[in-house]
């Protein structure tokens, strides 16, 4: 997923250069205009002297327009001397021919001529500038001016032009700037613009971190900072706050209520179940009324558990359930686990298998531990068919104890996984309340708060219909060699 800090600099980098991209389109289309500007002045220039050269020619020339039985009429050879000084190309027409054509425009040949002349006798006093497309050179702009000179021949066309080589853009004095230029500042911005966005942004990574500690339950009192109401983020720090604050006290009310519930209803529980029990061992109990007791007793003792089981999440919740930490030998509560689950598993048709114990002395609450270990193998044989096994082992990994419990029961979807210690969640099919295994769904929740409280955790590795594997972590302090 891109982030905002990403999206951010990408749009400013597209926007910027867009922007360059139209003021380098825009100072190139500027830059040609005046180029274009520049050769008609050029040109008008040559013109204008040509057609002075022609109204003033010398004394000593009496005829400006001579016939030779060769070419034709041509320009007095003078004239033509003085005419061969100009630059650029220079031509003299009359209403039917050219005149003269100065050194650059000899040089034309073939087409490139043809085009050149047409475009000359296609020229009016209304269009008297034009661009002609060459083959074999720079396109040529010509410029044509009308003479009379002194009355003497009929009216003339002077012709001057300027080649328009350069006006492209890649040929332009302007492409090899913004060529290296353009991907220097796009790459420089690009920089500049994620730190800039990332400086901006580092409030929100702050209010991520901050909330990040405060998504369970038990941390609702922590508030995020607030510096002022002058900025965005302080003002959705404000909203937040006051969210937590009304969530803080539903929670403590929920919890309140669950504590307070399972606490009353502990007595009843317990008072029905022990008069069931006394009825069902009176001998005025006719034969038919056991099962229904035995039905109602089971159901007493379930209610108990989940009773229990209620209590000891609201007080884990609430802060009031206290891990009694003492030095304990891993491996002896695993032995001691271990022969549970041998007679857990001869009722059930499973075999139990310990793989492995090695000596683990650790620190912390052996009652809570012994109810984490159990739940967990409980449930294992719980969901294993007879005839499967459940293996259990404790191994020392380096910094920490692994407490594993493989078996090869109707395992867990990987769709229900994240979801496995929810408080009351069971997967349909395997754990559904109509079948035997049927618990309260709170057996995972509790053995996941005892591994937080000991600072480990709990690994679950599953397969629907090939078992499961959950794995305890429990951090092993060992003291530094001397």
């Amino acid at each position: 997923m891109t982030t905002i800090r990403a999206r951010l600099t990408s749009s400013y980098v597209l926007a910027l250069a867009g922007t360059l991209a139209v003021f380098s389109a825009v100072l190139w289309s500027a830059a040609q205009t005046e180029a274009t500007r520049s050769l008609q002045r050029r040109a008008d220039s040559v013109a204008d002297v040509a057609s002075v050269i022609l109204q003033q020619s010398p004394a000593g020339i009496s005829v400006l327009i001579t016939t030779d039985s060769l070419v034709g009429q041509q320009l007095e050879p003078g004239v033509r001397r003085v005419l061969d000084a100009l630059p650029g190309f220079l031509m003299i027409a009359d209403s039917t021919r050219v005149l003269y054509f100065n050194v650059a425009a000899q040089a034309l040949v073939g087409r490139d001529r043809d085009r050149l002349v047409g475009a000359v006798f296609r020229r009016t006093r209304e269009q008297p500038a034009a661009v002609v497309r060459m083959d074999s050179t720079a396109n040529v702009f010509i410029v044509t001016h009308f003479e009379s000179p002194s009355g003497r021949v009929p009216a003339l066309r002077v012709i001057a032009g300027e080649s328009v080589a350069g006006l492209s853009f890649t040929e332009g004095d302007l492409f090899a700037p913004i060529i290296v230029t353009l991907p220097v500042i796009i790459l420089l911005s690009s920089v500049i613009a994620w730190l800039v966005a990332g400086s901006a942004l580092t409030p929100v990574e702050r209010l991520i971190s901050d909330l990040e500690a405060i998504q369970d339950g038990r941390s609702l009192h922590r508030r995020l900072p607030v510096e002022s109401d002058e900025n965005e983020i302080d003002r959705l720090s404000h909203t937040i706050n006051a969210m937590m604050a009304r969530l803080e006290t539903s929670f403590a009310g929920l919890r309140r209520f669950t504590a307070d519930a399972s606490h009353e209803l502990k007595t009843p529980l317990t008072v029905l179940r022990a008069d069931i029990e006394r009825v069902m061992s009176s001998p005025d109990v006719a034969d038919d009324q056991l099962p229904p007791l035995e039905e109602a007793l089971a159901e007493t003792a379930r209610m108990a558990d989940l009773v229990e089981s209620l209590l000891t999440l609201a007080r884990a919740d609430e802060g009031r359930f206290d891990i009694h930490r003492e030095r304990i030998a891993l491996d002896a509560l695993v032995h001691d686990i271990a022969e549970t689950a041998t007679i857990l598993g001869e009722e059930a048709g499973v075999i139990v298998v310990i793989e492995r114990v090695d000596a683990q002395p650790f620190d912390g609450d052996p009652v809570r531990l012994r109810q984490l270990f159990l739940n967990l193998v409980t449930n294992a044989v719980k969901y294993t068919p007879r005839g499967g096994t459940v293996r259990i082992a404790l191994e020392d990994r380096d910094d920490h104890a692994a407490f594993v419990v493989r078996d090869t029961g109707v395992g867990i979807a990987a769709a229900d996984l994240p979801y496995i210690f929810d408080r009351f969640w069971r997967a349909d099919r395997a754990r559904s309340r109509a079948s035997e295994r049927g618990g309260v769904g709170l057996g995972l929740a509790i053995a996941q708060w005892i591994a937080h409280a000991h600072g480990g955790f709990i690994a679950v590795g599953s397969r629907l219909g090939r078992g499961s594997t959950f794995t305890v972590s429990l951090p092993v302090f060992r003291p530094a060699p001397p």
